[in-house]
């Protein structure tokens, strides 16, 4: 039997660049190689500006390369489309850094966190609430906290709502952009 671990994220070559102003290119992500195996985590640090959010939006469908390619489960992500897409979405997350910018203003904190549970069909009626409750839980909040709104919480608490969203799908792989 063997110990070897499957690679789950392959990056190759990965190159995000933006135009700024008439002739400027700022190279935000330059030949980045990496590769991330199932169950394993893995941090990047870096100074303010390196390009650790625009790797981290990158691989998970956000910003489209420049160049390279992000492999994942040995299928590159940025030319995935339909139903692989979909199960792509799902397998993969992110948390983002401004939890406040990312969750919306309009939506129940319960409706937020079951958004996916319902794009990918996981869990319905009291099932899909009683998942809902427990995500709460699992990132500290209470089931009370389901009927509110995000501008009702803390930074922290908001937080931990972008965690729950995240881990509401059930994903094989989440960037976490300093969470």
């Amino acid at each position: 039997m063997s110990n070897e671990k499957n690679k789950l994220v392959e990056i190759n070559n990965l190159r995000k660049f933006f135009k700024v102003g008439k002739n400027a290119i700022l190279k935000a992500v330059d030949n980045v190689n990496l590769f991330i195996e199932e169950g394993e985590t893995l941090g990047l640090v870096g100074e303010s500006g390196c390009g650790k959010t625009t790797l981290g939006r990158t691989i998970v469908r956000l910003y489209e390369p420049t160049q390279g390619e992000v492999l994942f489960e040995g299928k590159n992500v940025h030319k995935l489309t339909g139903a692989e897409l979909k199960n792509f979405n799902r397998k993969a997350q992110m948390i983002f850094q401004d939890p406040y910018a990312s969750l919306n203003p309009r939506m129940t904190v319960g409706d937020i966190i079951g958004e996916g549970i319902d794009i990918h069909g996981l869990h319905s009626g009291k099932d899909r609430t009683e998942r809902i409750y427990e995500l709460l839980r699992t990132v500290g909040l209470n089931k009370e906290h389901a009927n509110r709104f995000p501008h009702e919480f803390s930074g922290g608490q908001r937080q931990r709502i972008g965690i729950a969203r995240a881990l509401a799908v059930e994903p094989k792989f989440i960037v976490c952009d300093e969470p």
